[in-house]
């Protein structure tokens, strides 16, 4: 395999966990927001921006992952996850901050109306129901990913999905 193909399957494998979890959570957040709101029609650009936005967050988790805030509080695993569940769940607000602001800001003119527009129209019950979906989805990601960290990728395998036959 070439060095591009080897370097894209690595990303791949490790990004393919947490976006599975994340466009699972993200269609959950889509279609409470959706009977919340009492929006039952299904809509295409729903479905696309929760697959979009639940790859764009994988990748961050991978970015966040990777620098040395993430490794604070290490020592005792309880702790730790509960930080990297705090990290990934301001990077995930910024980015659906991100998502609503744009479409605002090409609407209104700029940043500082869009601001004002998106802060006068949230509906806050909503927004923080959204909110607890997205930490306790972050919650399940941070404490499997400590699991498979401690046990080792083989063993998690084996306990999921048996030994293939040989007992």
């Amino acid at each position: 395999m070439s060095r591009a193909g080897t370097f894209v399957a690595k990303e791949f494998r490790e990004v393919a966990p947490a976006a599975i979890l994340f466009l699972f959570l993200f269609h959950m957040i889509a279609l409470t927001r959706a009977v919340a709101v009492d929006d039952y029609s299904i809509s295409a650009l729903r479905a696309t921006s929760a697959t979009i936005g639940a790859l764009i967050v994988a990748k961050a988790v991978l970015i966040v992952e990777a620098l040395p805030m993430a490794r604070l509080f290490s020592r005792s695993p309880a702790v730790h996850i509960l930080w990297k569940t705090l990290l990934f769940g301001v990077v995930a607000l910024l980015f659906k901050f991100v998502e609503e602001i744009i479409p605002l800001a090409l609407k209104h003119g700029g940043l500082a109306s869009a601001t004002e527009t998106l802060l006068r129209e949230t509906s806050w019950p909503v927004f923080w129901l959204l909110a607890l979906w997205s930490l306790g989805g972050l919650l399940l990601y941070c404490l499997a990913s400590e699991l498979v960290r401690a046990l080792g990728r083989e063993k998690v395998k084996e306990m999921l999905f048996g030994s293939g036959g040989k007992r």
